[in-house]
């Protein structure tokens, strides 16, 4: 995109090396309010950095993921590690919910209505709704087809990842790559994953056959067991740098 571009110089090489082995690359993009940086990144990368990716580094004051309701990062991922810098106790800003990278590379607040550049980041895979009303299996090829896969979620940060674009979905539920044989007894993911990760609704349900896995739309966007002749939106993944393409 015109708008950002591969960070090189702020970030360190090792930083960056490190970064593309878990299949994640940062991109610095141009000045926005925390906000609209937040609806950008979003919509054309992942989300909004957050968490350890950011331990390295440094170069300016640059919009991150992390806002105050209690502190929490903008793609739902885990808050244990922190890096605040002295700012962060400055009486001044207690009113202040937004959060950037300072220049020795640790963590302040600011005004979420300040503009400022920000870091997104991509993740190995793209996750894109469809706003189609189609059974299990048509939306098992219509990804297949045109994309890669229907969506796998094998921890809790992909859950998070996965249920914050289900506010835009018109369905109840929506299709996720789970699905369950009946011959053998169990739920699989389409991707080859392992079902270790699991966020049923009701996990004591009687498993049927021809059944497959969707996701709450709306409350506590649990796990549901559906027969996949019902129709409901779907989530795609696609390869991050297939998807630009």
């Amino acid at each position: 995109c015109a708008q950002t571009l591969f960070v090189k110089i702020i970030l360190m090489y090792d930083l960056r090396s490190r970064i593309e082995d878990h299949g994640e690359v940062l991109i610095l993009g141009s000045e926005k309010n925390w906000f609209e940086a937040q609806e950008y990144c979003r919509t054309n990368h992942t989300d909004l950095v957050s968490s350890s990716i950011l331990k390295d580094c440094n170069g300016g004051y640059i919009f991150i993921g992390l806002f105050r309701a209690t502190w929490s990062w903008s793609d739902g991922s885990s808050f244990y590690f922190r890096l605040w810098d002295e700012e962060y106790s400055n009486r001044d800003k207690r009113h202040h919910n937004c959060s950037k990278l300072t220049r020795n590379g640790r963590w302040s607040v600011d005004d979420c209505g300040e503009e400022r550049p920000f870091f997104c980041y991509q993740g190995k895979y793209h996750v894109i709704l469809i706003n189609e009303n189609r059974t299990w299996e048509e939306a098992l090829y219509y990804c297949r087809h045109h994309h890669h896969d229907l969506v796998t979620i094998t921890n809790l940060d992909d859950q998070r990842w996965v249920q914050e674009k289900t506010k835009n979905a018109t369905t109840p539920y929506v299709w996720t790559g789970l699905r369950y044989t009946c011959t053998l007894g169990f739920w699989f993911w389409v991707s080859d994953e392992v079902v270790r990760y699991k966020n049923w609704d009701s996990p004591e349900q009687v498993n049927e056959c021809d059944m497959s896995g969707a996701m709450e739309t709306g409350g506590e966007h649990k796990w549901v067991k559906k027969h996949d002749e019902e129709k409901f939106n779907f989530f795609y993944q696609t390869e991050a740098e297939e998807d630009k393409s």
